[in-house]
């Protein structure tokens, strides 16, 4: 695990200075869907600092076990990256650091009515720039109006965007625009700090990297491939 966690940061590393970036830009995160706390725990070991789950359920049943075997070592920071329920944002709200999965303004809503005290909930806006009807995501024509609904939810911090390249179509062609819908809304909220773009994951992420991607998401290329339901 140690080997291939420092692999994985040699690559990334490689692929922000292929285009004139530097390695610190791009922030790592491990999905660990339904690998074991034991597994989380060795890469946290070996450097990871930032851990994705899919599913609340099984964020809810592992991440007790993690902090408990970290022993008293600093966490890493646990984002939400997969489809959320608004029915699951009381829960979401008290596993995940930061949800990288708002795809509308309802679940928005829904979170900020969750979050106790003072508490800021930092966010990343879903847009899906494919033609299947059933992925979720905020499409691009909507995306404007939607972000800026999102802005007034009190205790929200709208961070950047999340995008997961569509299957029936060029990974490279949706990162770019992913992209330039960034630059769209730096250019229509111009207060607000767009900073983080995530697009990429274990198959793609080096041409999200070349497209400006500032955090990629990786499961089989860190932890192997999936494990039988956790």
């Amino acid at each position: 695990m140690i080997g291939t966690e420092r692999s994985i940061a040699e690559n990334l590393a490689e692929a922000a200075l292929h285009v004139g970036r530097r390695p610190e830009e791009i922030t790592l995160v491990g999905v660990s869907k339904t690998h074991a706390p034991e597994a989380i725990v060795a890469a946290i070991g070996a450097g990871l600092r930032h851990v994705g789950e899919n599913r609340v359920q099984e964020a809810a049943e592992k991440f007790p076990t993690v902090r408990q075997l970290l022993s008293g070592d600093a966490a890493p920071v646990f984002h939400m990256i997969g489809h959320l329920q608004t029915n699951k944002a009381g829960s979401a709200v008290g596993l995940f650091d930061r949800v990288d999965s708002v795809d509308s303004l309802k679940l928005a809503q829904a979170l900020s009515r969750r979050l106790d005290g003072p508490r800021e909930l930092p966010v990343l806006i879903e847009v899906y720039v494919g033609n299947d009807p059933s992925r979720p995501g905020v499409r691009p024509d909507q995306l404007v109006e939607t972000v800026g609904r999102v802005l007034e939810v009190p205790r929200l911090r709208v961070e950047g965007l999340m995008t997961v390249a569509p299957l029936d179509a060029d990974a490279r062609a949706a990162f770019i625009r992913v992209r330039d819908l960034k630059v769209t809304l730096s250019e229509s909220f111009p207060r607000v700090n767009f900073g983080v773009l995530s697009m990429g994951m274990s198959d793609d992420y080096q041409l999200a990297i070349d497209e400006g991607s500032t955090e990629v998401r990786i499961g089989t290329a860190l932890f192997g491939p999936r494990k039988p339901r956790f």
